[in-house]
């Protein structure tokens, strides 16, 4: 069966489902409303809806079919007149099954698994609710220690929840310049951040952050730039957006490790909001390169334990590899970070479909898509917690990464730049006061 194009509204006490097939029968469109769902049916589109709140037939319920335009309106009385319901153009939310949305609603994990077919709970949602536990309570700073002993050689496991292995076993023979992991299917977590790290220290150029450092007239304004609209609270989906969600693969959702999850999250929004900042809010041709460079979960398919960590591993790599090796540039796009986070899983995701979008139109580094940022914006619609989200922020508001976390001696290189600078301008000085004539007043002679 295939799945239609379709777009949802409300008003006060109604819900609006605008639903194009093309070149099908009148005579075969079937409608079926239970409760929260709407089945609509006509050979060969099939699509159902889950809402947030329940729907009824009655008499303002009808559905009006346009041969012209082949788009179906379907108009459904809200059971509760007034209620608002939530996330209505998250419609990768809208397509999940009751289960799954009975799983966000109480943080239940579920497998990670492309859905072949659907089990209906028949215990209904709220026996679900009741046997729900909620584990979603982070402590951002405990270590969540992977068991390197179970990974076997060849079977090397990465991308989104680490559940993947052998997109990148051709990798070096592809011109792919974000990946620095030596050999993925034959690696461990730990061989990738050794890895990382030696090539992050190998990267970072001195002479280049202290010329930065010195000579910044062109960074300022990148520091001051106003965070993007687009990321700011309830933001609106535009058409292809939502077209993008409504292609996500069906997922259901098993998150071994919820905080890494959650951090490597943190990591790719530094790595977007810093590419973003370089070029007053705009990306460019290189934007794919750049982004996937300084994210330690693209360029090494690094799994973070702690918060802090994942700050200081974002500044190194935002001190090497990118075109303005700033620090103060740095934290302003860590502060952006926490402003997205702290407006919720719907700004977070309006990003996430601006890198689907951006890895998606490159010849090599669209594999990211299949290995991060499609599960990304799956779970983030019917995974991530609001709740969970806002407490991060609050750990980044008060979160700083010292200079000496780096292991650059980043505060000595800045000692050195000042005292050059001041070298040269007491020799300057010295230059100008040689250069300037005797001044000898003038005299009228009589």
């Amino acid at each position: 069966m295939i799945l239609p194009k379709f777009s949802v509204r409300q008003d006060n006490d109604r819900v609006y489902v605008t639903i194009h097939v093309a070149h099908v029968r009148t005579t075969s469109i079937e409608l079926d409303i239970d409760g929260d769902q709407l089945k609509f049916s006509a050979s060969p589109y099939y699509l159902r809806l889950t809402f947030p709140g329940k729907v009824v037939e009655d008499e303002d319920s009808n559905a009006k079919f346009d041969a012209g335009t082949g788009d179906i309106l379907v108009t459904l009385s809200k059971q509760t007149p007034g209620e608002h319901f939530e996330n209505l153009d998250l419609l990768t939310s809208l397509l999940a099954t009751r289960r799954e949305q009975a799983n966000v609603a109480t943080n239940v994990a579920r497998p990670l698994i492309e859905e072949i077919g659907t089990v209906d709970n028949s215990g209904g949602i709220d026996e679900l609710l009741e046997r729900a536990r909620i584990d979603e309570d982070f402590d951002w700073e405990m270590p969540q220690q992977l068991d390197l002993g179970e990974l076997q050689v060849g079977s090397a496991k990465y991308g989104f929840n680490q559940q993947y292995t052998g997109y990148l076993t051709h990798v070096h023979s592809t011109a792919n310049e974000i990946n620095e992991v030596v050999d993925p299917d034959h690696s461990t977590p730990d061989s990738r951040r050794q890895h990382r790290i030696a090539c992050e220290n190998a990267k970072f150029d001195q002479e280049y952050y202290m010329e930065n450092y010195l000579n910044d007239e062109d960074i300022q304004p990148l520091i001051k730039h106003p965070l993007s609209t687009d990321t700011l609270s309830d933001p609106e989906f535009t058409a292809t957006e939502q077209q993008t969600m409504v292609n996500l693969p069906s997922k259901t959702l098993l998150i071994s490790n919820k905080q890494a999850v959650y951090l490597g999250m943190v990591d790719l929004l530094f790595a977007y909001s810093l590419e973003l900042r370089s070029h007053l809010g705009e990306l460019t041709i290189e934007s794919a390169w750049a982004i996937g460079a300084v994210s330690s979960t693209l360029s090494n398919l690094e799994q973070f334990s702690t918060l802090r960590e994942t700050c200081v591993a974002s500044y190194r790599r935002g001190l090497a590899y990118t075109l303005y090796r700033h620090w103060d540039l740095c934290e302003r796009a860590m502060d952006d970070v926490r402003v997205i986070c702290q407006n919720g899983r719907r700004a977070i995701l309006k990003v996430f479909l601006d890198l689907k979008r951006v890895f998606d139109e490159h010849d090599v580094y669209y594999v990211y898509s299949k290995l991060f940022l499609d599960d990304y914006c799956v779970w983030l619609q019917v995974g991530a917690s609001d709740e969970v989200l806002k407490s991060l922020a609050d750990k980044l508001a008060h979160i700083e990464v010292e200079q000496e976390e780096v292991e650059w001696d980043l505060d000595v290189l800045e000692d050195r730049v000042l005292m050059s600078s001041d070298s040269e301008a007491e020799e300057e000085e010295k230059e100008e006061e040689k250069e300037e004539p005797m001044r000898r007043p003038l005299i009228e002679m009589l």
